[in-house]
Formats: structure tokens, sequence, C-alpha cells
């Protein structure tokens, strides 16, 4: 069992102060912030360049190849999966999308809920049930992705930093004891290191880059102390977006991965959440250049010493909400608005893949069942999958 002292001893090792720190609703990804947002931080980062052998997080890319999110079930606020948001993840799921042709599963997880202030543990239902859940993925041969996923609490802490920095480092100190406890659990036999991998925290937002490195930063150290072999992904902030890569100054480990999510364009991907409803009117589809550009700047930060690769790229998130009935509707004026339709929400994955895997990133689609409108699929009222149209074809299988 777990327990705060065997954080503290792991923290003091590696440096970290502890001592220095005293209604959501259903979910889809987060919208971007402006360009002039993007502006107001820019900061300079000086490093020194030094090629990495990325060959272990290069091999564990691979492996993850072509995934699948399973969205809004345990990153709900709830105590369990089917609790709030009502999108449970079945048994038969890992089969289903085993059978359809990925390779891998990213299962997002809120692990602050209910979790313990005083002992800084994670809930022990949710720990066992994730658990469950990744176990399943496994005897399917499928690679997984656990993370921290919708971390509000310390996302807007880092907002609030600079009139409450205590209440950060507090916010921090939890969330660095609970990735001790869960590397720690997932360092156990039944969890391969070529087979899991951990990723940090998804889509932050805290609207400071020096923040968000020594985040990132901390929180890898804790984590490759308790799982000295799994591969560590990483995500920038403005909610993980790939060009942000050049404000962190990545351990030089091999194996690691960093992880961009992917909408562009917004006022086609999110009609209805926080964009106009114009339909299919608002496509375009610019993955060619971008991921390309993306593809570059990681070369250029860090390089593989074998002198043509760099480190790994993962596109964990990308999609499309519409032809789907289950979609957003929040910010169409009427109900004969128009949203993205299931044929050309598919032409924009395919598009999109294709650009991932021309310039060697494994990626994770957002979602499978149940995610806002983003979903690849439905589930009847048996409980039966279905693809809407132009999946899973546009995955590539």
């Amino acid at each position: 069992m777990f327990r705060l002292r065997t954080l503290t001893t792991l923290t003091a090792a590696l440096g970290i102060a502890l001592s220095a720190c005293s209604s959501d609703g259903n979910s889809h990804p987060a919208a971007p912030v402006s360009k002039k947002e993007e502006q107001q931080d820019t900061t300079a980062v000086a490093r020194t360049v030094i090629p990495v052998d990325y060959s272990m997080g290069r091999a564990m890319n691979k492996r993850l190849g072509k995934g699948i999110n399973l969205g809004n079930s345990w990153d709900s606020p709830g105590r369990n999966d089917e609790d709030v948001w009502h999108n449970p993840i079945y048994t038969t799921d890992f089969p289903f999308i085993k059978n359809a042709g990925f390779n891998s599963v990213r299962i997002p997880v809120r692990w602050q809920s209910y979790s313990d202030y005083e002992t800084h543990t994670v809930d022990q239902e949710r720990l066992e049930g994730v658990k469950e859940h990744v176990k399943l993925a496994l005897e399917q041969g499928l690679a997984v992705i656990v993370n921290f996923h919708h971390y509000v609490q310390l996302n807007d802490a880092g907002s609030n930093y600079a009139s409450d920095p205590a209440a950060y480092e507090a916010e921090k100190v939890h969330f660095l004891a609970m990735w001790a406890q869960v590397a720690s659990e997932f360092n156990a036999p039944e969890f391969p290191d070529s087979m899991v991998v951990l990723e940090i925290l998804n889509e932050p937002t805290i609207p400071n880059a020096e923040l968000v490195d020594q985040l990132m930063n901390d929180a890898y150290q804790v984590i490759r102390a308790a799982a000295p072999g799994k591969t560590i992904m990483f995500e920038s902030y403005h909610a993980a977006k790939f060009a942000d890569l050049n404000i962190l100054h990545l351990p030089a480990d091999g194996n690691i991965i960093y992880s961009g999510h992917y909408y562009e364009p917004y006022n086609y991907s999110h009609q209805g959440h926080s964009y106009a409803c114009n339909g299919d009117a608002a496509y375009a589809n610019t993955a060619a250049s971008d991921l390309l550009n993306y593809a570059r700047q990681a070369k250029a930060l860090y390089p593989d010493i074998n002198g043509k690769d760099a480190i790994p790229l993962n596109m964990g998130e990308f999609g499309i909400s519409g032809g789907t009935e289950y979609a957003n509707r929040n910010n169409c004026k009427s109900d004969n608005d128009p949203l993205p339709s299931a044929k050309m929400k598919a032409y924009w994955a395919k598009a999109t893949i294709l650009a991932a895997e021309e310039n060697g990133m494994s990626w994770n689609y957002w979602g499978f069942v149940g995610v806002g409108g983003f979903e690849a699929a439905y589930r009847d009222l048996s409980k039966k999958v279905y693809w809407y149209e132009g999946f899973p074809a546009a995955f590539g299988f």
C-alpha cells in the first residue's frame, strides 16, 4: 500500500520540496487560445541541442501506432466510469477495437476526483477500475496510454499563480504525490513496460511557459523514479499545442514521447461547442503542412543521435464534432443550422491521419463513443457498437 512517507522520501531525493507548499459537464476537447493570448507569453528559451538515442521511445511509438481514445468515462468527475457522464467502458469494447485494426487505446483519467488531499492518494475504486480496463486492453494486445486528464484544479491554480502562488504549489504537491502512487501501481509485472505509456498531463492550460516546463519536468522525475522502464509522454501548454514543444526543456531520456493535439481549423472541428454552426461549408484541412512543420521543429530541437530521426511524436487527440445525433449544438443559432457531416468528418480524419503517418507520428483519435459529437462510433440500446459513415475506413482499416 502506498504511503505519503514514501513520496516524501522519493521527492526529497529528487530535490522537489514538499515543505514549500503547505461543475463541469460532458467533456469535449479544449477550444484554442487566440493568437493574441499565444503572443502574451512568448518565452525566449535558451537551450543546447543535444542528440539523444530515442530508439526506445520510437519502438514504443510504433507499438502505439493507430489508436483511439476511450474518453468521457474515467475522465468524468464521478466515482466510477458509469457515474455522471453515463459513458462506461465495456469489456466487449476492447476486442471490438482490436478487431477493427487498432494498435492502442488512450484511457483519460481524472485521478484527482475523490482523491484524499491529506494522504495525497487516489480513490481506490477508481484505481482498481482503471487497472482492470488496462488489463483488458493488454489481453487484446492493445498498448495503453494512461494519463491525468481534466485536472481543472491544477490548471486553475496555475492560471492564478501571480495572485496566489501557494495554492498552485499545494495543488502541485498533490499532483506529484498522486503520480508517484499511480506510476508505482503501473510498474507492476502485469503492466509491461513495452505496452503501457504514462502521459503526464492532458492539455495544460496554465498560461505560463516556465510553470508548465517545470511542472512537466518535476512530474517526469517522480514518474521515472517510480517506474524506471516506462515510456513517459509529455505535452505542452496552450492545451497541448504541437508548436509549443519549444517552451519545454525535455530530459535527455530516450524513452519519452512528445504528444500534441490537433483540431485545426477549430471553426470546422468545434462547431456547436465554441464556434458557429456552418456545416461542411467550413471544411478545411492543413494537416499536411502543419504536421510537417511540427516534425521539423522536433528534429531541430530534439534530434536523434542517428542523424535522421528525432524525439518520437504522438497526435494524442484529433477529430471533428458532427455527423452524429449526440453532437453539441450549444453555439448553433437554431436547430436547423448545419453541423459537419459524417462523410466529411471521416474525410478530414483520413487526411489528417495520412499527414501524421507520413511524419512518423502515432495517433489516437478522439474518440470512440459518447464524446459530445466527436465520436467515430455509437452504442445502441443493446450496447452493441456501430461505426458512423466513413469509419473505420478513415483510419486506414
